[in-house]
């Protein structure tokens, strides 16, 4: 399967980058094209005034004509040439993705990474190496938002359940996603935050005299009709002069309202052109899934399509541009009132639309977040949906394996806690897969959660809290040392447990911090109170002591381990969970690998 979905993706590679090459040689014919008529329309024009045959200037007419016919196709060739630059790189990651070379790709989400969060640090779901770094497909503030909270906010059933179906739909959708990805891609790669934009389109209109809105057609043509008039000799010159005056002064004490709102929306074009393309590209689309079309139908509240009004608020934001001129902006602006009036086609779209835009970025980041969780559904078509049901406390699963360790190199368990109150204590030597194997079932969860597919041959689950406690650190602000931060973390796992929400639990060398003794006493109380609340974990330790717990508590405490093997001086690990507590060590043998020297017992 891995094979047919490399081949797929190379292909498609390879078509689009044909393509491209035949953009890319267009462009340089019409750029070679344009240069050549423009310089006979040059040569052309100044023969004719230099010998003051009117033929030549006429000539040269038509030539500035296709000029011009040939800028504007140039750029739509332009724009043609980075969609497809885009959906070249857009398969390239897919063929990375699929070996495992992600780790490079731009947006990593290191902006969401909170440590107080319930367990996406330990669970690594943000930053470098991360699950979000790997399934993320958004092009927009706003997809990537949604994605970051689907990998980290609780859902319910119906939420859950609608995901998958849409997700599913997605994931047959390998054109569409594509397309939709490059469109809202650019060589801009931070994605800029709507939230100025938004606030003036749910705010109120600084124009607030609807009456002087009058003016701003009413005076400049007064004014114009006044310099014909002046023109012609039949009004004396200073008075088109008294009415530019007034408007001279208007503009003036306009311009810090027109500088508030201007700054809330001129900066925004491009990013409203994209948003635009984004919304066409799902109104355009038949879409099956229930949640898919409900999305979609936030789209037609008014006459008109949402990307229709929105590249209709990116015309308007774009006059905004002339400022840039400020020479050429200053005279145009006096005599017609350019940004007075542009102001005013601004808050009448405000008024119209305003209260829809919103809604409508939160559908195309909606789309993105679902589209980026569709890439596993589609690349790994062995992966299942797992059944996430109401009921207490539960977590069971048949070869399960973490979904970012490449599959070459992936060592999948079956892993069950079938029942409230069961816990899996761990025991096992350095570096033989007791940390990775927790953050293969949180991060499985995390999946499920997302309405996403896992990484097993079957998952069954109930609707859980996730709580870990595993890169613990210390705070030196705020004189926090590691082994109180790991207190404070399992206080809060025991709290929210003790409120009755059913949770699971990843408590990873549990009181590492403290003595032997302590660390042995505590860690067994605290197994002992989570057996008894609602909730199902799992508890790894170096402690052969804590074993013990399975005979105390036999129906809900049992032991596992993972081992490991030395030959030839090297430490071999099979990654394989088993039933039991460990039966051997490694810390004495890894020191002598790395040249310790270790005194005789």
């Amino acid at each position: 399967m891995t094979d047919k979905l490399f081949k797929t993706y190379q292909a498609r590679k390879t078509n689009f980058e044909q393509n491209l090459a035949k953009k890319t040689r267009l462009s340089d014919l019409l750029v070679l094209f344009r240069s050549l008529v423009s310089l006979f329309a040059l040569g052309c024009l100044v023969y004719g005034f230099s010998t003051k045959i009117p033929g030549f200037v006429l000539f040269a007419l038509p030539l500035i004509l296709l000029f011009l016919i040939l800028v504007i196709k140039h750029q739509q060739i332009k724009k043609q040439i980075s969609y497809l630059q885009s959906i070249v790189q857009i398969n390239a990651n897919a063929l990375l993705r699929l070996s495992g070379k992600w780790v490079d790709f731009p947006s990593s989400g290191d902006g969401f990474i909170n440590p107080e969060h319930p367990y996406s640090t330990d669970l690594n779901i943000f930053g470098r190496g991360s699950l979000f770094q790997y399934l993320n497909a958004t092009t927009s503030f706003m997809g990537e938002q949604a994605l970051a909270k689907l990998l980290s906010t609780p859902a319910n059933y119906a939420e859950i359940q609608s995901r998958q179906q849409a997700i599913q739909d997605l994931a047959q959708r390998l054109g569409w996603r594509q397309h939709f990805q490059a469109t809202g891609m650019d060589n801009v790669q931070q994605t800029r935050n709507p939230a100025q934009l938004l606030a003036w389109a749910e705010g109120k209109p600084l124009l607030s005299n609807k009456k002087s809105v009058y003016l701003l057609w009413l005076l400049p043509l007064l004014t114009l009709s006044l310099l014909t008039l002046t023109a012609f000799r039949l009004v004396p010159v200073y008075v088109p002069m008294l009415t530019l005056a007034v408007q001279l002064l208007i503009v003036i004490f306009s311009e810090k309202i027109v500088r508030q709102a201007f700054s809330e929306t001129g900066k925004a074009v491009t990013e409203l052109e994209r948003y635009s393309a984004l919304l066409k590209c799902i109104e355009l689309e038949d879409f099956q899934a229930s949640l898919l079309i409900t999305l979609k139908r936030k789209l037609y509240t008014c006459t008109q399509t949402s990307s229709h009004q929105i590249k209709d608020l990116a015309r308007l934001a774009d006059r905004i541009t002339l400022r840039y001129s400020p020479f050429i902006h200053f005279f145009i602006n006096i005599i017609t009132f350019w940004d007075l009036y542009t102001l005013k086609k601004l808050e009448t779209w405000q008024s119209k639309s305003g209260s829809s835009l919103r809604k409508w970025l939160n559908v195309v980041g909606d789309l993105e977040a679902l589209a980026s969780l569709a890439i596993p559904a589609h690349d790994h078509p062995n992966w299942v949906l797992p059944e996430v049901r109401d009921c207490p406390p539960a977590f069971e699963a048949a070869s399960l394996g973490h979904p970012l360790i490449s599959e070459d190199l992936r060592i999948c368990n079956d892993v069950s806690l079938p029942a409230q109150g069961t816990t899996l204590v761990i025991t096992g030597s350095n570096m033989s897969g007791k940390s990775t194997f927790l953050r293969t079932i949180g991060i499985n969860l995390v999946l499920a959660y997302a309405g996403a597919p896992v990484c097993a041959r079957s998952l069954r689950c109930s609707l859980m809290n996730i709580y870990s406690s595993m890169q613990v650190q210390d705070n030196l602000e705020q004189r926090i040392s590691t082994f109180y931060a790991e207190l404070k973390r399992i206080k809060l796992i025991v709290d929210a447990a003790a409120l009755g929400q059913p949770i699971i639990f990843l408590l990873d060398e549990i009181f590492k911090g403290t003595n032997s003794n302590d660390r042995i006493f505590g860690a067994k109380t605290v197994i002992r109170k989570l057996s008894t609340l609602s909730a199902i974990g799992l508890v790894t330790t170096h402690d052969l002591e804590l074993g013990a717990l399975e005979k105390e508590h036999p129906q809900f405490i049992r032991n596992c381990h993972f081992t490991d093997t030395i030959h030839d001086n090297r430490i071999c690990f099979d990654y394989r969970l088993k039933p039991g507590i460990a039966q051997t060590t490694n810390a004495i043998a890894l020191m002598k690998m790395i040249g310790i020297e270790i005194e005789s017992k």
